[in-house]
């Protein structure tokens, strides 16, 4: 038996000894400890203090610990002490990724369903219309099934705000914007004569004719990049078959070319989305999700070729193949 130190980084948690074993896992001890304070798990983030100092604040860095790993497997060493210290610290309110995804995505189907068929008349509507419609929910019925059947989470929880944060993205650009502008019938464009309101109304509710060659065209590279999405996610989920939550480090298909072909693929989607309807609010989305996604890539590219070194292919890019 070992002793562990808890020191509370948040006022509302105490401090504890407690006697554990080196693998015991953090999960366990978490469970306890909250049940000590009458907080729920899920709130309850262990960190320790590395001997590595931090360049900025020169102070020891901190590392967060994983909940799925033992005290030993987080680098808690009680070879030479039989007490080792651990901090604690109140996340605040928190929720399931995995809700959070689901409710994500269910905001569109929703809301373009609401517009599609209560709001407007969609006996009226074009072919471009109907199929601006039918490739959304199509897009996000499989995105419900991703989340339910496909993705695992590296984290169990994420702060609830980010729940409202995340759903605006797609609440308000995707379904709003899209649905409240892409469906609305001719009356609300094509004026032959022009008021003070008119020429607006024509660029706010604009959607472009397309041809039927056109449409067979765009559809069918839209249908391509959702299925490459599809078996990039499929490719990442294989990598944890065994239950892990370990970085690994991904190959074959798109992943050849860049470390996350998954959001490449996503948002040439979407791009080819905005050409069928050519309305601003399909560009406005491909533009900040692309944007988004573009950072992330950048980001956790980064991260990977820190974590994995010489091992992390050196001729892959972080979304752009052979460009960015």
């Amino acid at each position: 038996m070992v002793t562990l130190e808890i020191l509370p980084r948040s006022k509302n948690l105490r401090k504890i000894n407690a006697d554990t074993d080196p693998q015991t896992r953090i999960s366990a001890l978490i469970r306890e400890y909250s049940k000590v304070n009458d907080i729920d798990p899920s709130r309850v983030k262990f960190s320790r203090l590395s001997e590595e100092e931090d360049p900025k604040t020169k102070k020891p860095k901190r590392i967060n610990l994983r909940n799925d790993l033992t005290l030993e497997e987080n680098g808690l060493d009680f070879k030479d002490y039989e007490k080792s210290t651990v901090y604690a610290k109140d996340l605040g309110p928190q929720i399931g990724w995995r809700t959070v995804f689901i409710y994500e995505y269910l905001g569109p189907i929703l809301i373009h369903s609401l517009f599609y068929f209560f709001i407007y008349d969609p006996t009226e509507n074009s072919y471009v219309q109907k199929i601006s419609f039918i490739l959304t929910l199509l897009h996000y019925l499989k995105r419900e099934l991703e989340t339910v059947f496909v993705h695992s989470f590296s984290s169990d929880t994420m702060p609830l705000l980010n729940l409202f944060k995340n759903s605006g993205h797609y609440w308000i650009i995707n379904g709003l914007f899209i649905a409240g502008t892409v469906y609305a019938p001719d009356s609300y464009r094509n004026h032959s004569k022009k008021d003070e309101y008119g020429y607006l109304k024509d660029f706010i509710f604009h959607v472009s004719d397309r041809s039927k060659n056109e449409l067979i065209i765009l559809v069918s590279l839209f249908v391509i990049c959702e299925l490459s999405n599809f078996y990039c996610h499929y490719i990442l989920m294989k990598l944890r078959s065994d239950g892990s939550r370990d970085h690994k480090i991904p190959y074959g298909f798109a992943f050849k070319f860049v470390s996350f072909p998954n959001y490449f693929f996503e948002i040439a989607s979407w791009f080819f989305f905005a050409l069928i309807n050519n309305n601003w609010s399909s560009y406005l989305f491909l533009l900040v999700g692309g944007f988004t996604m573009a950072v992330w890539a950048k980001n956790k590219h980064r991260k990977y070729k820190k974590e994995f070194g010489d091992k992390y292919p050196k001729e892959r890019k972080a979304i752009i193949p052979f460009i960015y």
